[in-house]
């Protein structure tokens, strides 16, 4: 298990900061949050946020550093805590919730509990250890959608919490999210204010 740990770690992260970040893992410890110590410090719900999101949103380390990277440049250009962005306090759950029967979409899910990797990453993410390569922050996306059948899970309203999400949904989003900047395998990329693009074929690989 230790060695499979290791390759995730080692295919995310590389050289020094997988010693660095994922010495407890490796040690069969998982880091915790914990309390503040000072003013600076991130606030312990901060790391639990990011770890859930990370962990409902993609079970590809790639992908969970390039969504991780995501939420935290959009919290702080927003100017409010990660968990605040993430639940806007509603609590955790997934990103689409009914409040007295009106549905909410939030910026993304946290819907599933944090795993061991997931923990380390959202910690390495914060403490700004790992990110995404430099084509990925150079391209500066502010959202992102993955192409998907539509969940089995139900709202309120008897409809999947997530539709299907075809190319063409893909790209009628741009209207909402501005341009496509890029992709990671089935996982596209939007930016405020970049042009829109007509076809997914060509759109940049950023991993």
């Amino acid at each position: 298990m230790k060695s499979e740990r290791w390759k995730i770690a080692a295919s995310v992260l590389g050289s020094a900061a997988v010693l660095t970040v994922f010495g407890l893992l490796l040690a069969g410890e998982t880091p915790q949050p914990k309390a503040s110590a000072a003013a600076t410090d991130e606030p312990p719900d901060e790391l639990l946020a990011l770890a859930r999101c990370l962990a409902s949103e993609s079970s590809d380390p790639t992908v969970q550093v390039a969504i991780g990277w995501i939420v935290l440049m959009t919290a702080r250009r927003r100017k409010v805590s990660i968990h605040e962005l993430l639940t806007a306090g509603l609590g955790y759950g997934p990103q689409k919730v009914f409040v007295e029967g009106s549905a909410r979409i939030r910026f993304a899910s946290t819907d599933q509990a944090p795993t061991q990797t997931t923990l380390l990453l959202a910690q390495a993410i914060l403490a700004g250890q790992v990110a995404p390569p430099t084509d990925f922050t150079q391209a500066a996306p502010t959202s992102f959608v993955h192409k998907s059948k539509a969940s089995k899970r139900l709202g309120a309203d008897g409809r999947p919490l997530q539709p299907e999400t075809t190319a063409a949904r893909i790209l009628a989003l741009q209207s909402d999210f501005g341009g496509l900047v890029g992709r990671i395998g089935d996982w596209f990329f939007y930016r405020h204010h970049a042009a829109k693009v007509a076809a997914l074929d060509g759109l940049v690989r950023l991993a």
